[in-house]
């Protein structure tokens, strides 16, 4: 209890710690068995000085994060006959991802087994929920599941990423309809970020043979903003709030160009340096978010740099500071990221 109340991120969300802290606090604990009876569990890992039992299986499961390691050489896991190796240098943990329904055994029983050993804690414990199907819980005997391959195969692996990461928040359970996925793919997908990358570089190829012109700064300041709160959003496991916030700059991009109008200036000559700092604009832009979106959709991130004519793959968040694309640099043609597609009807699906 104390070390959880004085490290307020060791498990999160919060009300996860919470949870914890309440069940700690208000049942009565009891010495934990760790053993079993090899008669009940003939496949349980027997106990060295005790033939007849085995160990409990949540015992023996949560050593692993450690015994693992150690078995490396893990420096800060000695008393297990390894010489220390730097290389292996593992634990503490920086993060264990977990469900809901075994939050109390990493959460509990493992602290207390660390403490017991000498052994440092794990720096944080992220608890997620479930995913539901219509709302309710996923069943194979009634059919109400969702086959991911079959997903991949018809939308592709970076559409499925897109709606997992968007539709469950770290926490509570997350539901999948079929008609969300479709509405996600069509409006956030194909219309939102598939319509910018095209029109960005069409127009690029279009007007300027698609030559990058001189450097602008004109939405430096929002996409610098966008990309900083991404980052922190993405360090406290928000995932699905730097999605939607990656979503909101692409909203924003796509109204620089109906404000702008590109493709009206580009019919008077006397607008062509004020057309050349939009288009640097909107490409530079459609380049940082490819950069944003790696961790996420790591496939359509390369295929936005590819089309930017650039062969590096956009791994690192460094790549997300404006200004990197350099005057003359030559851009391909676009290709659509996520085709749209003819959805099917509610009865059909």
């Amino acid at each position: 209890i104390e070390y959880i109340e004085s490290h307020p991120d060791f498990v999160t969300p919060e009300y996860r710690r919470n949870e914890v802290l309440g069940f700690l606090k208000n049942q009565t604990l009891e010495d934990l068995c760790i053993s079993r009876p090899q008669s009940r569990l003939s496949w349980g890992i027997p106990l060295p000085f005790d033939p007849d039992y085995v160990t409990y299986v949540w015992f023996d499961a949560l050593t692993n994060y450690a015994s693992i390691p150690a078995s490396m050489g893990d420096p800060a896991l000695p008393g297990f006959g390894k010489a220390p190796d730097k290389e292996a240098a593992l634990w503490p943990a920086d993060i264990h991802v977990i469900g809901k329904d075994i939050l109390k055994f990493h959460a509990v029983y493992w602290p207390i087994m660390l403490k017991a050993a000498g052994f440092a804690m794990p720096r944080q414990i992220c608890v997620h929920g479930w995913w539901q199907k219509d709302g309710q819980k996923m069943s194979k005997s009634t059919g109400n599941v969702v086959d991911p391959i079959e997903v991949i195969e018809e939308w592709g692996v970076d559409a499925f990423r897109y709606y997992l990461l968007r539709e469950l928040d770290i926490g509570p359970d997350g539901n999948w309809t079929d008609e969300g996925f479709h509405a996600r793919y069509s409006a956030e997908l194909a219309n939102g970020l598939g319509n910018l990358i095209n029109r960005s570089l069409a127009m690029l190829n279009r007007y300027r043979s698609g030559v990058v012109p001189a450097p602008c700064d004109e939405l430096k300041p929002e996409v610098s903003e966008a990309a900083d709160e991404v980052l922190d959003l993405a360090r406290s496991h928000r995932l699905q709030a730097s999605l939607r916030r990656i979503w909101e700059l692409i909203a924003r991009v796509n109204q620089f160009i109906d404000q702008t109008a590109p493709f009206k200036l580009a019919k008077d000559p006397s607008q062509s340096d004020r057309l050349d700092e939009i288009l640097y604009t909107l490409v530079e832009s459609c380049r940082v978010i490819g950069v944003l979106l790696h961790p996420f959709l790591p496939i359509t991130s390369k295929k936005i740099y590819e089309q930017l004519g650039l062969e590096v793959v956009p791994h690192l968040f460094e790549y997300a500071t404006w200004g990197g694309l350099p005057q003359g640099h030559q851009v391909c043609a676009p290709e659509p990221l996520f085709p749209r597609k003819d959805l099917p009807t509610k009865q059909e699906s």
